[in-house]
Formats: C-alpha cells, sequence, structure tokens
C-alpha cells in the first residue's frame, strides 16, 4: 500500500521530474537530500506520537495543507514563468527548497501516519518498530524520488527541443498546479 502512495505523483515527485528535467540528477542531489531529511525526522516524530495531534487538532492539519498548498502554487508559478535558459545557467532547487517542500507535504504526512497505524500495535511500538520502520520508508521515498528524477533526466534527454522545454515547464507547472487545487479540496 505504500509503494502505490510513494511513487504516485505528488508535489515533491513531481518537482523531482521537473528539476530532472531541467538540471540533472547530480544537482537534484541537495533537493533530493532535503526532503528525505525531513521524511525521516517526520517519520520518526509520527512514530513517537506526534501524529496524533494532527488527527485530534483539525485546524493544525489544515494549515499545514494549505501552506503546502501555497508553497505548490508558488512553484508552479515559478515552472509557468521560467525562461528557457542553458541548463548550466538555471538555478538547481536546494537542501532548504527540499525541507521547506516537504515540512508542508500534506500528502507525505498521510503517508507514516497510514504505516505506523498498520503496522504497529499497542505492545509492538517500540523504538526499534518505529526506527525499522522509518528506516523501511526512507529508503522506499529515496528510490520513488530518485525514479521520478531520472525519468524527468529521461524525458528532457528525449525532447530537449527550445519548444519542448516551455511545454515541459507548463506541463510541470499545471501538474503542480493541479496537486495543489486537489489538496486544498480534499
Amino acid at each position: 500500500m505504500l509503494v502505490p502512495l510513494s511513487f504516485s505523483p505528488g508535489p515533491a515527485n513531481t518537482l523531482f521530474a521537473s528539476s530532472g528535467a531541467a538540471v540533472g540528477f547530480r544537482r537534484t542531489v541537495p533537493l533530493l537530500l532535503g526532503t528525505n531529511l525531513v521524511c525521516i525526522l517526520q517519520s520518526l516524530m509520527i512514530g513517537a506520537g506526534v501524529g496524533a495531534l494532527l488527527l485530534r487538532y483539525p485546524a493544525l492539519q489544515n494549515g499545514f495543507k494549505y501552506a503546502g498548498c501555497t508553497y505548490m502554487l508558488y512553484l508552479a508559478y515559478k515552472f509557468f514563468h521560467a525562461s528557457v535558459v542553458a541548463a548550466d545557467e538555471l538555478e538547481a532547487p536546494g537542501f532548504l527548497d527540499g525541507c521547506i517542500l516537504e515540512f508542508f507535504n500534506f500528502k507525505f504526512l498521510m503517508i507514516p501516519m497510514l504505516m505506523f497505524s498498520q503496522f504497529t500495535g499497542q505492545q509492538d511500538g517500540g523504538w526499534e518498530t518505529i526506527l525499522l520502520l522509518t528506516f523501511a520508508l526512507g529508503f522506499l521515498t529515496l528510490a520513488s524520488n530518485s525514479v521520478w528524477i531520472l525519468g524527468g533526466a529521461a524525458i528532457h534527454q528525449l525532447l530537449g527541443s527550445e519548444a519542448a522545454v516551455k511545454i515541459q515547464g507548463r506541463l510541470y507547472g499545471s501538474m503542480l498546479f493541479g496537486v495543489a487545487v486537489w489538496m486544498a479540496l480534499r
């Protein structure tokens, strides 16, 4: 159940594909590290019980959701208005961008909450289980994010003309916009 969620197009995966297309895998690594560090920290916190706060206080949950939607709309705007320049001139999304994106990634917050609700019980929710599940989820997200980066880079290799790059920017911007609207309406 977690594999389809991790590989599905969400805010982070869409940004990974677009960054892979724009600047390649190597220059997307800081973004990858930022999102995955926050992924691990959020998983540990949710495993320790902080996720119950989100379920108990819907206003807090909505705050995260709308902040994430706002940030995604900002990213979509950047894609729609990006000019076509050489890849080495583009500013690659960095570590801090990854941290911000993942911190407000409402889709991801549901993944560890679902994971811990399915795979831990009241009697076996010790730190060993929390660490094991967090490590497994971290590996899964690292793998899925890498696939999206490599996919974006491969699409760029196939369709790297100036016109195709503009279309890709509009496509990725539209995807981010669509995910933001979907998240806001949920």
